[in-house]
């Protein structure tokens, strides 16, 4: 039963007239091929019709031939398609000559006709209204037409490309069998290329046939807008014969597109049947190389026997010549019968030995096996006596040894003990001298100095900082000039970052890979300033505060100080109590500052600058320095900085979130920003005026600061913190957030900078939001797009670039982890 589906483009398809049987002979081919020819000849005179420059001329033997071709490969729908082509042009024809016909008539009886004014009118309206519809319907049917076309033509073109390279891998695997197959298949593929040129020719002749027609069409009806004033009622009926006669060109041009989908469907079909042949191809050469392989592996067995076997006879050859050259000039039979000689002799002595008296020998050897049985009883029994002996003597030479040890021992003791009386005579003597000498000195005599030096006690004239933008600028030159021999470059951005932090902690974090000028600035910051900088160098074994400060020896009465303790003394004296300083814990996380730095950590906290106590001693001390408060307590100045400077490699440790969330935190590129230095004198500035102008700029920025604040506060970018992270905004961060913006904005830093800054060094830094295990790459995504919409939304002046920077490269790290 045949097949009754649409094609891929909506048109029903129709059954051909005359369809080519599938075992198509060569008499019925000779009998059809003279009929396609004269269609093709006569859809070539209906475009010369029209003035189309087409010519379609085709050679009966040469369609023959290639009907042939096709039948012989099996292949029968190239000639059904042939057939089907030669129908559509004899129906083309048909057409033409019915539209002319048609067309002569219309025009005959529209010059006979005459219609009144009125009648006039209303057949020109209604004739206008039918031609407006059947334009409609013209246009539509054209652009899907194109459409159709269109698609035609791409599935055509894959259909070659499919075609091309089926035929190159029948060729390629047939060459190595029969050769005669690549010439014929060559010649077939060009063959198969001309007719798709042909098939594509024809489709294009199809489509100028059909605009052809829409012209006829176009100009007929012109001409029917040229006589409608003179038309009749009759005339009328007449019209509507005529919007038959469109209709019925209508239901040409579908038969057009339905004959063009069955050609389609014949496409498939080729299309299907040439990826059987490759599946077939690529199977028997598929089995055509497993039978190679088994050929090879069973000559690959034959050879691995005959090399085993040769290298047997190999060997046997190398015995032979041994063998031969054992023996020498002697050849086999000679060899042989001395053999034989020698079996011989060899039975000559046996007889002789069996004929002499050979019963006494055996006898002895009878009596000497009973001896030696008796002797090795004797030894089995007398070896156990001997080992014990043995062992006895053994415990009895260590029992001498150790009696003499114990005796030299006690010799040696009784001298050492004489020894240490006299020393410990003399210690008495020292210690009640050295007891009688502390009542009467100071615990701290470091400190207890400094209470009496004239360097600490003078005050000096200090100058006042002017206003914040301007004193960055300048900072930024002084800080170049500060150390002898080296000129330090630093960009003015990371001058400001330093002053904002000031304002916002007493810690700070300087990091960044080692040669990045950490340890320069803070010592170039403080000789800039005109204070002093203390530098500790951290020890990998510091567990406690006693590590940083010292510590106090009861028995000596004495509190040995160290360089941290000495400077924040030094820091409260007259001559440096107004002054900016710096304690410089250098390499701070070679240990863990939660650890040896956990009393300052917790005192820093404390909004009462007074209430920033450290305990020295559990009770107060006699003579004590005038500022130790309660004879043991000393006070944190606020007018010194601890700057820590951290490496992160193999030998450091982690710092840990409580030393992250109390610090300010800078990360130092490599310095390449270079300028000319301006010449500066040397001088130093007061502190009271730096934190004036701290306060000023909090004053002045303060409204700006809570409003960005509170829109960062309902943004999206916080929600997604809260839902996707965990992460909040607390007490610690808006008061550190009004601290340091505005110092950034007065220092002439954009919010955007300032910003951008906090977020990822209180925000963004790994263990919060980055480096996390337990966070999609999404949520990460997310969160970038989230703060990028931020920036926009508040009008931030540029990009958070070192946020994007971090949440960029832990995108990477997930993406990297899937």
């Amino acid at each position: 039963m045949a097949k009754k589906n649409s094609n891929k483009y909506g048109s029903p398809q129709i059954p051909v007239a005359a369809p080519v049987a599938a075992g198509l002979q060569r008499s019925a081919l000779e009998k059809n091929v003279p009929v396609w020819t004269a269609s093709f000849e006569n859809a070539s005179k209906v475009y010369q019709s029209f003035d189309m420059k087409l010519d379609i001329q085709v050679d009966s033997a040469w369609l023959l031939s290639v009907c042939e071709r096709f039948r012989a490969g099996g292949d029968v729908e190239f000639a059904r398609w042939i057939e089907q082509f030669a129908h559509v042009c004899k129906e083309l024809v048909r057409l033409k000559e019915r539209l002319f016909e048609e067309a002569t008539e219309n025009w005959d009886e529209a010059r006979n006709f005459a219609l009144t004014v009125e009648e006039r009118e209303q057949a020109v309206t209604k004739q206008q209204q039918t031609l407006e519809q059947a334009a409609a319907t013209l246009a539509r049917d054209k652009a899907e037409l194109a459409s159709e076309q269109q698609v035609f033509a791409s599935k055509k073109s894959a259909l070659l490309d499919s075609e091309r390279s089926l035929n190159l891998r029948e060729a390629n695997a047939q060459a190595g069998f029969v050769e005669q197959n690549e010439l014929a298949l060559r010649q077939l593929e060009d063959r198969q290329r001309q007719l798709a040129q042909q098939h594509e020719a024809q489709l294009q002749q199809l489509q100028e046939q059909k605009r052809q027609l829409e012209s006829e069409l176009t100009q007929t009806t012109r001409r029917l807008a040229e006589v409608k004033h003179n038309c009749t009622e009759a005339e009328a009926e007449r019209t509507q014969q005529l919007d038959r006669r469109e209709h019925e060109i209508t239901q040409s041009r579908m038969e057009l597109d339905r004959a063009r989908s069955r050609l389609d469907r014949e496409w498939d079909d080729i299309k299907l049947a040439q990826r059987d042949l490759e599946q077939r191809i690529a199977a028997e050469m598929e089995a055509e190389r497993v039978s190679h392989q088994q050929a090879i592996a069973s000559l690959e067995r034959q050879r691995d026997k005959a090399w085993e076997k040769s290298a047997g006879l190999k060997e046997q050859l190398v015995e032979l010549q041994e063998l031969s050259t054992e023996l020498g000039e002697q050849s086999a039979a000679e060899v042989l019968a001395q053999l034989e000689r020698l079996r011989q002799e060899n039975r000559d002595l046996k007889r002789k030995l069996d004929q002499s008296d050979t019963a006494e020998l055996q006898h002895e050897v009878e009596y000497l096996r009973s001896s030696k049985a008796d002797l090795e009883r004797d030894i089995s029994t007398l070896l156990p006596e001997l080992n014990e002996l043995r062992r006895e003597q053994s415990f009895k030479r260590v029992a001498a040894t150790e009696l003499e040890a114990v005796a030299r021992e006690k010799r040696v003791l009784e001298q050492h003990k004489n020894t240490l009386a006299v020393h410990i005579d003399d210690l008495e003597s020292r210690i009640d001298q050295l007891t009688n000498a502390q009542k009467t000195q100071t615990p701290f005599p470091a400190m207890s100095l400094m209470d009496s030096e004239h360097q600490y006690r003078a005050s000096m004239e200090l100058e006042e900082v002017p206003d914040l933008k301007l004193f960055a600028e300048e900072l930024q030159h002084r800080i170049a000039r500060a150390e002898k021999h080296v000129e330090l470059f630093y960009p003015l951005e990371d001058i400001r970052v330093l002053l904002g932090g000031l304002a916002m902690s007493q810690l700070h974090v300087f990091q960044g890979i080692s040669g990045t000028g950490k340890t320069s600035l803070a010592k170039a910051f403080a000789k800039a300033m005109g204070g002093f900088c203390t530098d500790i160098a951290v020890q990998a074994g510091w567990r406690d505060r006693d590590d940083l400060l010292g510590h106090y020896n009861a028995f000596e009465r004495r509190f040995y100080e160290k360089d941290c303790l000495q400077a924040l003394y030094q820091a409260q004296t007259p001559r440096w109590q107004d002054t900016c300083n710096i304690i410089l814990l250098d390499e701070m996380n070679l240990s863990r500052p939660e650890q040896y730095f956990a009393e300052f950590l917790s005192a820093l906290e404390k909004n009462n600058r007074n209430e920033r106590l450290i305990s020295l001693s559990e009770t107060a001390l006699s003579n004590a320095p005038v500022m130790l408060r309660e004879g043991r307590k000393i006070l944190v100045p606020e007018n010194v900085w601890f700057i820590g400077t951290a490496n992160h490699d193999e030998t450091t440790n982690e710092l840990a979130d409580k030393t992250y969330d109390r610090a300010h935190v800078m990360t130092l590129p490599k310095q390449d920003h270079r300028f000319t230095i301006k010449k500066t004198t040397p001088a130093s500035y007061s502190y009271r005026s730096l934190r004036e102008a701290f306060v000023r700029a909090r004053k002045e920025k303060k409204a700006e600061v809570v409003e960005l604040l509170q829109s960062l506060t309902g943004d999206a970018f916080t929600e997604q913190l809260a839902s996707q992270f965990a992460l909040g905004w607390g007490n610690r961060f808006e008061k550190q957030a009004l601290d340091f913006i505005p110092v950034m904005l007065a220092s002439g830093a954009p919010t955007g900078e300032a910003l951008d800054h906090l977020l990822s060094t209180r925000v963004m830094r790994s263990g919060k939001v980055t480096g996390r295990y337990n966070i999609g790459v999404d949520a990460v995504r997310g969160l970038k797009d989230a703060l990028e919409t931020f920036w926009i939304k508040a009008n931030l002046a540029g990009e958070p670039g070192k946020s994007l920077e971090l949440l960029a490269a832990d995108i990477r790290r997930l993406e990297g982890r899937s």
